[in-house]
Formats: C-alpha cells, sequence, structure tokens
C-alpha cells in the first residue's frame, strides 16, 4: 500500500502482528494494554517488518532478515467496557492525530453497521434475479426504501466501538514504544 503511496487504518490485533520500536527492536504491544486510559487513547511509533520471502518452513523468521521496514503508529483506546482498541495506521502524527485516526475507524465502523442493517432488514444480501433490469429495479427499490427510512428514524447520532466520542490525546514517546 505504501509502495502505491497509500495510507492504511485498520483494527488489528497486537498479537498477530510483529512489531517493532523505531530501533528494530520487539516491542509487545499486548503489555502494553495497562498503559492505555480509560478515557482517550495512546499511541506508538513502530516499525512493521516486512518478511523475507516465504519458504515452506513454518520456523519463525528473524527480524534482521526483513526485506523492509514500514513505519507506522500504533493507537489504541478502551471501550467504554474497558476493552482495548487497537488502530495501525501509515499516517504520521503531523497528517492525522490519534483522535482523527479514531474518527475515521469510527467512521467506517458506521458504514459496517449501515451494510449490516441493509442486509438484514431489506433483506440485501438476497436477490430474486442477478439478471439485469430485474435486479436493478430491485435493488434500487430497496435502498430508496432504505433511505426514507433513515430519514424517518434519525438516530441521535452515529454509535461508537468505544461507546463515547474521544476527546484527549495521550501520546507515548518512541523511547517508551
Amino acid at each position: 500500500m505504501r509502495e502505491a503511496e497509500a495510507h492504511v487504518i485498520a483494527r488489528f490485533n497486537p498479537g498477530n502482528l510483529r512489531t517493532c520500536d523505531p530501533r528494530r527492536r520487539r516491542v509487545y504491544l499486548a503489555q502494553k494494554e495497562a498503559e492505555v486510559p480509560a478515557v482517550g487513547a495512546i499511541e506508538y511509533d513502530i516499525l512493521i517488518p516486512v518478511p523475507p520471502k516465504a519458504t515452506k518452513s513454518h520456523k519463525i523468521w528473524d527480524s534482521a532478515k526483513a526485506i523492509a521496514w514500514i513505519p507506522a503508529r500504533a493507537i489504541a483506546a478502551r471501550t467504554r467496557a474497558g476493552e482495548v482498541v487497537w488502530i495501525l495506521t501509515t499516517f504520521e502524527a503531523s497528517q492525522l492525530p490519534a483522535i482523527a485516526v479514531m474518527g475515521l475507524y469510527r467512521l467506517r465502523w458506521q458504514i459496517e453497521l449501515l451494510f449490516k442493517r441493509l442486509k438484514s432488514l431489506l433483506h440485501l444480501d438476497t436477490l430474486p434475479s442477478r439478471e439485469g433490469p430485474t435486479a436493478k429495479s430491485w435493488m434500487l427499490a430497496r435502498l430508496i426504501a432504505a433511505g426514507l427510512a433513515q430519514r424517518l428514524v434519525q438516530p441521535s447520532g452515529p454509535l461508537s466501538p468505544w461507546g463515547y466520542e474521544l476527546r484527549c490525546n495521550h501520546r507515548a514517546e518512541s523511547t517508551h514504544a
């Protein structure tokens, strides 16, 4: 993605992604969850090593053999229930602060919820036909109905996977990452 000059914002499990500090030393982000504040976010500057070409062996590869290092930030916040949510981004802090990254992830969450509602309430996942005009008119009718229903309901605001709006930004120093 970075070679195409695109950026990433994605939720991730820190136990499933090898992360290193700016000096290329291994960082276990899951061990840092106690540092995540109850409200707000914390971030770490990290490097993600790109593994060498895959072999048939299932051995764990040495980070020193990485073919590239991708600079990124790991951002963590807590849900209202106290669960830690980790977001990975390749945006620099000067381009997009941690709270803005979380806001974009929250927007993505809203889109996911919309599609889930559309699929379950309007049965958009069960087309009666996949042939041209019939499928198109059926989909358009369902989408118009969805739009009208959305206008009638007028929700009080977007839901958040955190259960509240994030307000403050705590930044961890790179030396602590």
